[in-house]
């Protein structure tokens, strides 16, 4: 068995909430290898990311918590 059939192995054996973190890791490493044109592109291929985008770009202001609770010095 080569690395790339073992670890495909790996991942049929996985919970899927840990296949999900596995594909978020493969996505970057496609990413810092050049094989997206964008962000853009990148991001869509994070799967969940698109949905979670718009979902914050619906969220009014009222709802959000303040940046100085998520990073405090800046």
């Amino acid at each position: 068995m080569n690395k790339r059939e073992y670890a495909m192995a790996q991942i049929y054996a996985l919970p899927e909430s840990v296949v999900e973190k596995v594909l978020d890791f493969i996505a970057y490493q496609r990413f810092s290898m050049g094989f997206y044109d964008s962000d853009d592109e990148y991001l869509a291929s994070i799967p969940g990311m698109t949905e979670s985008i718009k979902e914050g770009l619906a969220t009014p202001l009222s709802e959000c918590v303040p940046l100085s609770e998520v990073w405090p010095d800046v």
